[in-house]
């Protein structure tokens, strides 16, 4: 019963997943995943003491969701 039980999450997860970027698309999930990371690496400067560049690196994500942002504009505006 574990066995069908955890056989039966990860498939359901692994569906839920390939539906969610599916539905978001590739280009803008590998984006969301970027924006992730850069905000990793801007928190460990920033807290490693390094907080300058933390601080710079940290500004680029909400530039790239913003970039993000424009472009599904410019192509739902083009429908």
């Amino acid at each position: 019963k574990i066995l069908s039980t955890i056989f039966f999450l990860y498939f359901y997860r692994k569906l839920y997943l390939m539906n969610l970027i599916k539905k978001i698309g590739w280009s803008s999930m590998i984006m969301l995943l970027l924006c992730f990371i850069i905000i990793l690496i801007a928190e460990y400067l920033f807290l490693s003491g390094d907080k300058l560049h933390g601080i710079f690196i940290g500004l680029w994500a909400p530039t790239l969701l913003g970039l993000l942002i424009y472009l599904k504009l410019i192509g739902h505006e083009r429908r």
